[in-house]
């Protein structure tokens, strides 16, 4: 099973002419926190909070998959690594509900395990006009045996390609790297912001491929990214070699 990035899913519509009115638009007050979980390779299970924080009851469903990454895109399967307490979760307006990950697997050796909670919210079915349906996506990382410091080692390059111009990245270390903030600066020190906010992950052992803007220019410069939420920049890639 193939699912898309961390995402929100807005199914809405509107269609308002002269002499008729569209149906009111119902926007949803799901929201989730924390936006990603790291467990310990001690540790047995994490909170994750469902609040509503909208007028109506929301009803949403919890899944969790294998987060893998092959032929430079991401793959999502079933495992029961992890699982989600409760799976189905019913919020009244104003309240919160705690769903509880919890690991069934020993601890991974040498390189962390990576996971993605799926939270859906439910539509009512009910017809009282347009609403948004939300989807997260929450990354979740199990440390490995003896809790063994990680860290992302990374190569990457940037090419052209039929499709357009590209960006690979490979990670051969033991710790995932969440890549944003891509930003091209050229030889005289100008920047071009490329892929603002996140970009996506490279984790351990694998590689990744995301397409730039059209236009991008591949000779000369060098791209730079933010990794893991740091403030500094990191140097990606120098002209069109290796990092």
């Amino acid at each position: 099973m193939r699912l898309p990035w961390p995402l929100r899913l807005a199914m809405a519509g509107a269609l308002a002419i002269a002499t008729s009115f569209a149906p009111p638009l119902r926007a949803s007050g799901l929201q989730v926190s924390p936006i990603g979980l790291h467990l310990r390779a001690n540790a047995q299970a994490e909170a994750l909070w469902l609040t509503n924080t909208g007028a109506e009851t929301i009803h949403a469903q919890v899944r969790v998959f294998r987060w893998t990454q092959r032929d430079g895109k991401d793959r999502y399967e079933a495992s029961r690594d992890l699982v989600v307490s409760p799976p189905m979760v019913t919020i009244a307006p104003g309240d919160r509900q705690m769903v509880r990950v919890i690991r069934q697997a020993a601890p991974p050796d040498g390189a962390e395990a990576s996971y993605r909670v799926i939270v859906d919210e439910l539509p009512t079915n009910r017809p009282k006009g347009l609403e948004f349906v939300l989807r997260y996506s929450i990354p979740v990382f199990v440390a490995p045996k003896g809790d063994a410091s990680v860290r992302a080692t990374l190569s990457a390059r940037w090419s052209d390609s039929a499709e357009g111009p590209r960006l690979q990245v490979s990670n051969e270390g033991n710790g995932h790297a969440q890549i944003a903030d891509l930003v091209r600066v050229d030889d005289h020190g100008r920047r071009t912001p490329l892929l603002p906010g996140l970009v996506g992950y490279a984790l351990p052992g694998s590689a990744m491929t995301w397409p730039l803007p059209s236009g991008t220019p591949i000779a000369g410069g060098v791209l730079k990214a933010r990794i893991n939420g740091e403030t500094s920049e990191s140097t990606l890639v120098a002209g069109t070699g290796d990092r």
